[in-house]
């Protein structure tokens, strides 16, 4: 109770409000001291210069008694203590006291002063009764000397009776100030810390979850802007926590319903988050597995090491593996690391069973190559009939011309069906290629010589910009000698006569960069992204005119991929096009 704001702004302001009482009657109590014995001063000084004008045809040769009579006979007419001081300091009289038992008073500062002289007042505790006493000391003169000195001592006993006096007002005054001003203050405080209360007990509303509560003020001050500051805070936390709760409710329906399976693994590699979809997935029950590692929920030895590269290395990856513990799935997993300016909070998981579009590419595949194979056949049988038809139909031009043609249409479908079964082949290649190291230059001369009847009948100039040193790469020979050839043959495609063809090799740190460049008429952008699909063509005619199958820069794709390199290209229009692939050394 004591301990609330309440009781204690109502004590400080008690406190405040006594401290205040009690420091008004010291410094009253003080005033009146120093008022009463300012009076005192100028009493005494008065009486004791009359005293000295009485004294100052006195013989102080006179006897004893006599001087102690007259001295008496000063303090009763006068009301205070006198004492009679030789200039030498010793005590001739005192009206109280033997003057046999009292020491030279020379020593005293109102003698000492009195014997120059001087009039002084002295106000110090009486060594003999202990007392407050005021000392006012006077020269009694004769002939312009000084003979003695009259001393007049009287305690400020009215001081004290006023002091006292002064104590017991302020004590009978401090109580029924305390308690007016207790009920000034509780009063008061009331009015201030009554909506402080109501608040409290909203504020602990709203922190159990009731938004719905509001403080109720009819006030303009402080607490009433605070009331209906906390009132609007209410409100737009219910409004947040409500639109928040929707969108969460959206969220969880949509990761409830979803057919990618979606898993949030913490730093800690333990489940977060698994949805329906990837518990089916992994063969995951309704058991909780919320909390446990990932490596005891999914029990795949592969997403696992998935899972570790990328908190590792904190970048995204895609990776397809299958799942031999749950019936031989086949699954794409995409890895993406969760992070924020406190460094990584999670990694989330999204699986996709691509199991059946597996089988029914396999099932592309092997047709594409049955097929290929099956026309493979035909398509020699019917090249060689038209070719002996062409040698048999000399005289008859125009059966001469259509077994040219049918011949020309055989041989390109030759190709194609070959481009076919090539495509095959590197589509179900192992990735354990027939790997060795040798000069990128090399296998690019290889490719050239290949092309050397073509680049003379269109008068092609080829540069080749390659550095000095050899350039050293490990790959599959024949399949990096096959990208350099399809990347050579679609440059002279699309180069005029005349044209210059460049070669570029970059020897970089990590991998190689080539790069084939033709000044023909180039690609539009929007079809930039097609320009690796099957059978894509940017110009039609030119590509049948010149034998192309549309399948060259697919097999290109494919193999700098499977040897974990990349592709892509630039172009603009009128200007020609750069075609270049990176390939690791090692």
């Amino acid at each position: 109770m004591i301990n609330t704001f309440k009781w204690k702004l109502t004590l400080s302001y008690m406190t405040l409000i006594l401290l205040f009482i009690l420091l008004g009657g010291l410094l009253g109590i003080r005033y009146f001291d120093e008022l009463y014995a300012q009076n005192l001063n100028r009493s005494m000084l008065a009486e004791v210069k009359l005293a000295g004008e009485i004294l100052k045809d006195y013989d102080f040769a006179h006897p004893q008694t006599e001087i102690d009579a007259l001295t008496e006979q000063i303090a009763g007419d006068i009301g205070g203590r006198v004492t009679l001081v030789a200039s030498d300091g010793a005590v001739m009289a005192d009206s109280q006291e033997n003057i046999g038992q009292m020491a030279n008073h020379k020593s005293f500062p109102e003698i000492r002063e009195a014997l120059r002289g001087e009039t002084n007042t002295v106000r110090r505790v009486d060594p003999v009764s202990e007392a407050d006493t005021m000392y006012v000391a006077a020269p009694v003169m004769s002939d312009d000397q000084v003979q003695g000195v009259i001393r007049l001592a009287v305690p400020p006993t009215g001081v004290k009776n006023l002091v006292n006096q002064l104590w017991w007002v302020i004590l009978f005054t401090v109580i029924p100030a305390g308690v007016l001003a207790l009920m000034v203050s509780l009063k008061f405080i009331n009015r201030m810390t009554g909506p402080l209360s109501d608040m409290t007990q909203v504020a602990r509303s709203m922190a159990e979850g009731d938004l719905k509560r509001r403080v109720l003020y009819n006030r303009d001050d402080e607490i009433g802007i605070l009331a209906s500051a906390m009132n609007t805070m209410a409100s737009r936390l219910d409004e947040k926590i409500t639109e928040i709760s929707e969108v969460k409710g959206r969220l969880e329906t949509v990761l409830e319903n979803t057919v990618n399976g979606i898993i949030l693994v913490g730093p800690n590699e333990q489940i977060l988050f698994i949805n329906p979809t990837a518990r089916i997935l992994l063969g995951v029950g309704e058991k909780d597995v919320i909390g446990k590692r990932q490596i005891e929920v999914t029990r795949s030895y592969a997403l696992t090491q998935c899972v570790d590269q990328v908190m590792r290395d904190r970048k995204p990856i895609r990776q397809e593996f299958v799942l031999h513990n749950f019936g031989e799935k086949v699954v794409q997993t995409t890895i993406v690391p969760i992070e924020d300016e406190l460094g990584l909070q999670g990694i989330l998981v999204v699986v996709n069973d691509i199991t059946e579009l597996k089988r029914l590419e396999t099932i592309r595949k092997d047709f594409v190559a049955n097929v290929s194979h099956e026309l493979k056949t035909p398509i020699t049988a019917i090249s060689g009939f038209a070719e002996t038809l062409m040698e048999e139909t000399t005289e008859n031009q125009t059966c001469q011309e259509f077994s040219r043609i049918i011949f020309d249409e055989a041989l390109r479908l030759a190709r194609l069906v070959e481009s076919l079964l090539e495509l095959s082949r590197i589509e179900s290649i192992d990735p354990n290629l027939e790997l060795e190291e040798f000069d990128m230059k090399d296998c690019i001369a290889k490719a050239l010589e290949r092309f050397d009847l073509q680049l003379a009948e269109k008068k092609l100039i080829v540069e080749s910009k390659f550095p000095d040193e050899s350039v050293p790469v490990t790959a599959d020979w024949d399949r990096i000698t096959q990208v350099m050839i399809n990347l050579i043959d679609n440059a002279i495609n699309y180069s005029e006569e005349g044209d210059l063809i460049e070669i570029t090799v970059e020897n970089r740190d990590e991998d190689v960069l080539v790069e084939v460049t033709d000044h023909g008429i180039g690609i539009p952008q929007q079809e930039t992204t097609r320009i690796f699909e099957r059978f894509y063509r940017v110009d039609k005619a030119r590509c049948r005119k010149g034998g192309g199958s549309g399948l060259g820069l697919s097999i290109v794709k494919h193999i700098i991929e499977v040897h974990g390199g990349h592709v892509d290209l630039r172009s603009q229009i009128g200007e020609g096009s750069t075609f270049f692939f990176t390939l690791p050394k090692k």
